[in-house]
Order: C-alpha cells, then structure tokens, then sequence
C-alpha cells in the first residue's frame, strides 16, 4: 500500500488507504482504553495505526499495526511515524482482522513481529469466523530448534473467566458483544472505553454542577436567614430602646417636684 506522505529521509509517515469505519471503530475504543491506562501507569506509549518502518535504508519494509504499545517509549504528542532504529521495539502489536487482510495478519505479520522481537501479538476478530475465535494472543517464549534456542509465540490461554491475560500490559482481553475490552485484575474493574469515559466524565460533571448549585443555594439559604436574624436583632434593640426611653420617662414623672 503506497503512503501519501514521506519525511525528510523519504520514509513514509501515513497510511494513504483508511480501513473501512468497520474495521477502524473496532480498535478506536479500544485504544482509548490502552492510551489512557498506559499514561495513567507510566507504561510507555500506546499507538493506533501509525507506520512503523523497521529496516533502516529500505523504505518499503514497513509494517502498520492496528494497535501497539510500547512500554519503553517516551511521550511524544506528534509521531508522523515509528521508525524501529530510533524507537524501542514495540512490546504488544494487534491486529483487527478484515476480509482483505486476515490472511496477512495470520501468517506474514505473525512471522515478522516474532522476528523483530515483539514481545506479544494478537489477533482480534469479532466475526470469529476467520480463525475459529473472537481473539487469539501470542507470547514470546523460548524453544530449541536444531540445538539451539529460538523465541516461538505460544497461545495465551483464556483463564477462569474467559479472558485472556497480556503479561506486557498486565491486563486481561476478552471480547464482549463484538468489542474487545480490558479489564484490569488487580482494581478488579473494567477499562472505560471512550464512549464509556466520555459518559463518566459528562456525569461526573453533572454531579459536579448539581453539587455547587446545591452548595450555592445553601449558602443563599445562609444568607438569607443571617441577613433575617440581623433584621430581628436590630427590631429587638429598637424595641428594647424604645422601652427604656418610656421607662426613663414613667421615672422622670414619678419624681416630685
């Protein structure tokens, strides 16, 4: 796929062929989720579809990871792309599978994450109908091959709930109603989506706004009786001073001449 953009060194910086709405919002949550808990943490950077080219010198070996994190990344608000010789290797890579790259993503990008050292791919596909499953994660693991030891991906296995733990981003995967979501093990909570953190957040600033308009209308409430109680205290000095006047003069009249 030919990029509409290139940098300085003639590498290319985007992906000139968008995936359909489909294929994008089926990651889009899912990376708000990831960027926001890898902040929040201090894991490195999370990345949604930007180019990574990983050979240096040879501008078509580039690779376009749906979603990849990074633990040993710096926080960089503008990348136009990855270049693997002056960023660390990512540690976690997936790929949402379409009808158009499934094929690819199972086979050429599975053997190419393994061998740039991507510590854990996966592969999300809501139909479940391209690999049999939802969801399918790899880990890098170490196996002999001809006397010699080699890193292989070996499967994740779903635990006692059906997910699927990532050692990388200490987190469990899972797929619910076609989505992939993130549950966090050791807060025993599910990572908010974008929608779901946008909403939290409109509530929150609802119950917020309700708090200081409550708090607003006591402190008029307040004010009010302060300012009814100032009116009593100054009528009761009237009223106390307008009898001793009438006493002082019941004593004036009383006193013979």
């Amino acid at each position: 796929v030919p990029p509409v953009g290139y940098d300085d060194e003639g590498y290319p910086v985007e992906d000139s062929v968008s995936q359909s709405q489909k294929h994008s919002e089926q990651t889009t949550d899912s990376f708000g989720a990831l960027r926001a808990w890898c902040r929040s943490k201090g894991l490195g950077e999370a990345f949604s579809d930007l180019l990574m080219p990983y050979r240096r010198g040879q501008k078509s070996k580039v690779v376009c990871p749906d979603l990849m994190v990074a633990m040993r990344a710096e926080r960089q608000e503008e990348r136009t792309s990855y270049k693997l010789w002056e960023h660390p290797t990512p540690d976690f890579a997936l790929e949402a599978l379409s009808n158009s790259t499934w094929k690819g993503d199972v086979g050429e990008k599975k053997r190419l994450y393994r061998r740039l050292g991507v510590s854990e791919y996966w592969l999300y596909d809501p139909s479940g109908k391209r690999i049999g499953e939802q969801l399918r994660g790899y880990q890098l693991r170490p196996a002999m091959s001809g006397g010699r030891e080699v890193q292989v991906y070996a499967l994740v296995r779903p635990n006692r709930f059906g997910r699927r733990p990532s050692g990388v981003l200490r987190l469990e995967l899972f797929v619910r109603d076609g989505a992939l979501r993130l549950y966090d093990p050791v807060e025993k909570r599910l990572l908010p989506t974008w929608v779901e953190a946008d909403v939290e957040r409109n509530q929150a600033k609802a119950e917020r706004d309700a708090e200081r308009e409550r708090a607003g209308r006591e402190r008029a409430a307040r004010q009010a009786a302060e300012q009814r109680a100032e009116i009593e205290r100054a009528a009761r000095q009237a009223a106390d001073n307008r009898v001793a006047a009438l006493e002082a003069q019941l004593r004036a009249l009383r006193q013979p001449d």
